[in-house]
């Protein structure tokens, strides 16, 4: 059966004939260049971690020898990207929220109790971060029971990837967006 008109599409695309849509400052552009270098280092921790578990499983089941670092490398791996990761999608609203609360009063109260969340939160990532560092210290002549490398290496990703929430938090409140929950696109009308 042929058409005597082509159907028209489900989605039409609209130009700006060169408008920008939002502008950005520095706070904003920091931030992104952050987030494009932490996407590029964890999808390379995701890739060797994906390469050193199937090199896991091709040596217990094929070879019959089990490997004893690939598991270790594995683990320490899935913790960097944990942890490198909070702060990746910390501005693109990736962590769980319950915006019930800011969905139900004025936008002059709303701004008050984002303030304080924002500091509560930053209160909370700086004590972690400074923690994170003594505990790496304090464990810095523990050695890792495969790998033999310092445990301070892993103990580093507490401190790194809290730091670096505490430095996105703070661009996002310099940037043109302080509500970054409100880009949510999981939310239920």
């Amino acid at each position: 059966m042929a058409y005597r008109h082509a159907p028209t599409p489900l989605v039409k695309v609209m130009t700006t004939n060169n408008v920008p849509t939002k502008t950005e400052n520095w706070a904003d552009k920091t931030a992104s260049v952050i987030e494009k270098a932490l996407d590029w280092i964890i999808g390379t921790m995701m890739f060797v971690m994906c390469a050193v578990i199937a090199w896991q499983i091709f040596s217990r089941y094929v070879l019959k020898d089990m490997s004893s670092w690939s598991e270790e490398v594995a683990r320490f791996l899935m913790v960097w990207i944990s942890l490198l990761g909070s702060a990746a999608v910390l501005r693109r609203s990736g962590h769980v929220t319950v915006t019930i609360l800011l969905d139900h009063i004025s936008a002059k109260l709303k701004r008050r109790v984002l303030v304080i969340r924002d500091l509560l939160m930053l209160a909370t990532l700086l004590s972690i971060t400074y923690y994170g560092w003594e505990f790496a210290q304090i464990n810095a002549v523990q050695l890792s029971a495969a790998m033999d490398i310092p445990m301070s290496w892993v103990y580093a990703s507490l401190w790194l990837g809290m730091g670096l929430c505490v430095v996105i938090l703070l661009l996002i409140r310099l940037g043109t967006q302080p509500d970054w929950t409100s880009g949510s696109t999981d939310e239920h009308p």
